[in-house]
């Protein structure tokens, strides 16, 4: 444990250290925002059968989504901001920074880099909000862009299923009054203590039992995988917890899958349609579209070898590919072949027949990263008078109070 002088010392020579770390990242994320900016003019990026540049960062940088459109955003976007773009490429500000202050105005690009050298992004982006902005009053407002309304959930790293819902008031209270109305069903049944969650699933599970259609119902069920060492799994590989396991167990229809020396029951020429029980093998083994670089997870389930042309309806032939790349394939710019139950041996290639590489290789660097003009200096970590921050004035602004006060 260190302390007194070499403490203070060893802290100097690390805080030197990440410092100048900071400002190689730096410039190197500058660059690669001024290379996708390239590949965006020319569209460069219309590689592998991809959707869009995201994607194609997502496949070639192996980079998260996030990162990925922050990355894009600011390619499209560095001609607006000159004065912050420059203190970017000498390292001076983070990728995360400058995609924090790109949500102002691009006149206000001078005004904003004293301010973003001091702050963090949460700070900047906090900083930063349209209240702040007296906008140019020779040029006509636009008008608002009219809210959207949205819906989100899926399953998050942690396992758990989140959703977030962002409605009008009028909607948002047709669905507050069906929630409260389950709620006292419940209630009036006999459960005193029931939650929110549970009146959102007892919701879901009202609207289910209305489904009359044997073949619809089956559609909708929500189907888990049990392994013979105990193990439950959902359809897109999430593994149940335990305690959930015995639950449903308990009070559940099991549907048995069959195996043939270790492969899923398939059903060979016999039959052209994929039957659900193996549609539902299909997906827990892809877990979405197999093309790569691809994150869709709404897919369809094709034939590798058309059925017209002697195809199987196998596992081994079956393969999931979402809408966009399903059609791709039927229109001769994807190519497809291999076996789908084989890790590896699928084979995509694009409209010229070249292979489609799972992810990008990286080049190993042989020499240090480039070098930033200024080091990176932290933000403060004072708090801030938001009396004196932000307020920024368009210059013409200025300009008429200078002409009024003469």
């Amino acid at each position: 444990m260190l302390t007194g002088d070499d403490f203070e010392a060893a802290t100097d020579a690390v805080n030197g250290r990440l410092a100048t770390l900071a400002g190689h990242l730096n410039v190197v994320n500058a660059q690669l925002t001024e290379q996708v900016a390239e590949l965006l003019a020319d569209n460069l990026w219309q590689q592998g059968a991809v959707k869009s540049p995201s994607a194609f960062l997502q496949w070639k940088l192996g980079l998260s989504p996030a990162r990925a459109e922050a990355i894009v955003r600011i390619a499209t976007r560095r001609h607006e901001f000159p004065v912050v773009m420059a203190a970017f490429d000498r390292g001076e500000l983070s990728l995360e920074q400058v995609d924090a202050l790109m949500t102002a105005p691009a006149w206000a690009d001078e005004q904003l880099l004293d301010f973003a050298r001091l702050a963090t992004v949460t700070k900047i982006r906090r900083g930063v909000r349209s209240e702040r902005f007296e906008h140019d009053p020779t040029e006509p407002r636009t008008a608002p862009k009219p809210p959207v309304d949205t819906v989100s959930f899926g399953v998050g790293r942690d396992g758990r299923w989140r959703m977030h819902a962002n409605l009008d008031a009028a909607a948002g209270q047709r669905l507050e009054a069906a929630l409260n109305e389950t709620r006292d069903r419940l209630f009036t049944d006999g459960n005193h203590d029931v939650t929110w969650p549970e009146t959102l699933v007892e919701m879901a599970e009202r609207s289910l039992d209305t489904i009359d259609s044997t073949s619809r119902r089956d559609r909708y069920r929500t189907w888990l995988h049990l392994n013979l060492d105990g193990d439950v799994t959902t359809t897109d590989g999430w593994r149940v917890p335990m305690t959930i396991r015995d639950h449903l167990l308990c009070d559940g229809q099991i549907n048995p899958v069959l195996y043939d020396d270790g492969i899923p029951f398939s059903v060979g020429r016999a039959q052209h349609i994929v039957p659900d029980r193996t549609r539902r093998i299909i997906e827990l083994r892809d877990r979405g579209c197999r093309v790569p670089g691809c994150n869709a997870t709404h897919v369809e389930i094709h034939h590798i070898v058309h059925w017209l042309n002697g195809g199987t309806t196998d596992t081994c032939n079956l393969i999931s590919l979402c809408p966009h790349h399903h059609r791709l394939h039927h229109r001769g710019d994807l190519g497809i072949t291999g076996n789908a139950d084989i890790i590896g041996d699928v084979i995509f290639t694009d409209a010229r027949g070249d292979p489609i590489p799972e992810t990008g290789t990286p080049t190993l660097p042989t020499g240090p990263p480039p070098r930033p003009q200024i080091p990176y200096r932290e933000p403060l970590r004072e708090r801030f008078d938001w009396n004196w921050i932000g307020g920024w004035i368009h210059p013409n602004i200025l300009e008429r109070r200078r002409r009024s006060a003469a």
